[in-house]
């Protein structure tokens, strides 16, 4: 490879608000090491763009090579990329990085003449070495701090719509099984007052979310405490939101109480539970009190100022689905802002795919490689919990059925059982992994009791329109709740009365809203920060002085 070469680096994202922290890291360090800033260029794109789109983009950068940073979810498109530059333009140097290349020798991917070099491990000095003297190195950075911000006065514009990755440690100290965490050992930390300054420039800039990435951000709890009592002291005031994926056992007291300062929407927490079968844990070298997560979680959620994240896995080694159910039904309760529930997958690399042996596995040989079946998890099981997954996210993850699904939970045993049910219901009206509107979500969940539970269907219905008039801005109610509604003439009348009656009538987006005899103010130009449904205040008649 010549030196002083036109580099490309070419990110392709999974969708337009993420971006790729790992393209302007690479070329920040290369710049800082004093390659010329004008021969390293960025694009990035999405794998939702059209191919032409995308080779265009990267023929007409006229680069000597390109580089792409791989991982799962765009590994089969980057493969086809690279077989494409090599045929139309093969003198093109192609040079591959990221997790889904590094733990493998040979990837089912790629064929020998798709690429010129394999980049493995941390990127930074090795990409540098790579384009400066042509030789192929994997260092590890001691220093982390050598490694200068990938974001500046010149690029941070590029993000103001979209999530800003940050990474301020490398490493974990846990060794789960189904985790490329585990291929490395170690955790290192860029220095506190590295930290603090950068956090203050995404603030100077307007940056609005801040998704740290570091593995397990709360493994040095006293490094943990002093960022997120640096980000309540200064940043407040901001519309800036931080994410960190934690562990939940690692909490104590103190970072708890500093946590219930922080104001609504600052912080989000993500918290792998996984599993809460033990056996299934110790098996995926996963070290856990299960106990405590799940004690902590729930005191997390019970804050009220503090968006919550939590992850199951199916198909865990050695969780049947009875045992998945009781997982499910453990954590449920905690109600957690997200749950998702996703599927185990065997990631090349990771210790899993040599414990997977014993399990009898079986798993897609595409990305994102899931489980399809094991000894303990039939494929019909696989299915079945996929049209469950895809119902709990349609109707409990988008937040918008709090109220109604309250009311639903006292009419069955377990919470699987009720969802269980509900995915049935769709399987049976051929609604399973159709794309449904929000809207016609409450005609269906209606359907579901009236069939289900034929007495006190008003008041259920009750809840739902209450739901709908508190996250949705639609004046469309839906149709099967319509007869909740007084006339329309009457709504009209008594609407502006109210509003008059508490001095109302000029302020932006409040409205007022009926649900039989109740009444509802709802200001639609102000949500909730953490489940983002719209504020609201109940009033009666006889409050209002209306008949």
């Amino acid at each position: 490879m010549k030196s002083n070469s036109k580099i490309l680096l070419c990110a392709l994202n999974s969708k337009f608000i993420h971006s790729c922290l790992a393209v302007y890291s690479l070329k920040k360090y290369a710049v800082r090491c004093g390659y010329d800033e004008k021969k390293i260029l960025i694009k990035e794109f999405t794998i939702n763009d059209t191919l032409d789109y995308i080779l265009e983009g990267i023929f007409s950068s006229k680069a000597d090579a390109v580089a792409f940073s791989v991982y799962i979810w765009n590994i089969e498109y980057v493969s086809r990329l690279c077989k494409i530059l090599k045929r139309g333009s093969p003198e093109t140097v192609i040079i591959l990085g990221g997790p889904e290349v590094t733990y493998t020798e040979k990837h089912p991917y790629f064929d020998e003449g798709d690429f010129d070099f394999i980049l493995r491990g941390e990127g930074e000095k090795n990409f540098y070495n790579l384009i400066a003297t042509g030789e192929v190195s994997n260092e590890r950075i001691t220093n982390l701090d050598e490694i200068p911000l990938p974001y500046d006065e010149e690029n941070i514009h590029l993000f103001s719509n979209r999530i800003v990755y940050y990474e301020s440690s490398r490493g974990c100290p846990f060794s789960c099984a189904y985790c490329l965490s585990s291929a490395e050992k170690g955790v290192r930390f860029l220095s506190l007052g590295r930290v603090k300054s950068d956090l203050t420039f995404f603030a100077e800039h307007n940056v609005r979310q801040v998704k740290f990435v570091d593995r397990t951000f709360n493994c040095d709890k006293k490094r943990a405490y002093e960022i997120w009592q640096f980000i309540i002291a200064n940043f407040s005031h901001t519309e800036m939101n931080f994410h960190f994926e934690i562990a939940a056992d690692l909490l104590d007291k103190k970072l708890i109480e500093l946590l219930s300062t922080s104001p609504e929407g600052l912080i989000q927490l993500e918290i792998g539970i996984q599993s809460t079968n033990d056996k299934t844990l110790e098996t995926s070298c996963r070290k856990t009190d299960t106990e405590k997560v799940l004690s902590n979680v729930s005191k997390l959620t019970a804050l009220g100022n503090i968006n919550i994240h939590t992850d199951l896995i199916a198909g865990l080694p050695g969780e049947s689905l009875e045992e998945f159910r009781k997982s499910f039904n453990d954590v449920y309760p905690l109600r957690s802002h997200q749950l998702q529930l996703g599927f185990l997958k065997i990631l090349h690399g990771t210790k899993m795919e040599e414990i997977s042996k014993d399990f009898d596995f079986v798993f897609s040989p595409f990305s994102p490689y899931e489980i399809l079946s094991n000894k303990d998890l039939s494929h019909d099981d696989i299915l079945f919990l996929k049209k469950f997954e895809d119902v709990f996210e349609k109707i409990y993850n988008s937040q918008r059925f709090i109220l109604s699904l309250k009311k639903l939970e006292k009419l069955f045993e377990t919470p699987f059982e009720m969802f269980k049910k509900i995915t049935e219901f769709f399987e049976e009206n051929s609604l399973s992994f159709v794309s449904v509107s929000t809207r016609e979500i409450y005609n269906i969940l209606h359907r579901f009791f009236e069939e289900k539970f034929s007495s006190d269907t008003k008041a259920f219905d009750e809840k739902l329109l209450s739901d709908f008039y508190f996250s949705e801005k639609s004046e469309l109610v839906p149709e099967k709740l319509k007869y909740l509604l007084p006339p329309h003439k009457e709504i009209a009348e008594k609407s502006s009365s109210i509003l008059r009656s508490l001095n109302l009538q000029k302020e932006k987006g409040v409205t007022v809203r009926f649900i039989s005899d109740k009444i509802f103010i709802v200001n639609y130009s102000a949500r909730n920060k953490i489940n983002s449904r719209f504020l609201h205040k109940p009033y009666s008649s006889e409050t209002l002085s209306i008949k």
